[in-house]
């Protein structure tokens, strides 16, 4: 009887256990921001600044449409931080909703402007 009471006790703190470690699992998150950048150098180095921030997964900075997508795990990171490092490189960071950034997205490609979009995997 001890032994089953003691499998029991073993198998519900298994249980528990694997769920706050699932618990505990981060998702990513994805913010947007609308700035202020002029030319492509321009695009260049709030990218190159951006890619090494804790946490960016995948990231496009766009400097005809003036927006900066980013996409981070959350825990690592925050809207708040990235924005302050936009604006540390001298460039604005209003953030704007995923749906906002599609929309200017959209019209600055339907307007004949130059789409370049860069990606970045977090570095292993």
């Amino acid at each position: 009887m001890k032994k089953l009471i003691l499998l029991v006790t073993m198998a519900m703190f298994i249980g528990f256990a694997g769920n706050e470690t699932f618990a505990q699992k981060k998702e990513n998150k994805v913010v947007c921001f609308k700035s202020n950048m002029d030319c492509a150098d321009c695009e260049k180095t709030v990218t190159e600044y951006l890619k090494f921030e804790k946490g960016v997964k995948d990231l496009k900075v766009d400097h005809a449409s003036n927006t900066i997508l980013v996409e981070y795990k959350d825990g690592k990171n925050s809207d708040e931080k990235l924005a302050a490092a936009i604006e540390k490189k001298g460039y604005k960071a209003d953030k704007i909703t995923q749906k906002e950034y599609e929309e200017i997205v959209a019209h600055a490609q339907g307007h004949g402007h130059e789409h370049n979009h860069e990606v970045h995997k977090e570095r292993k």
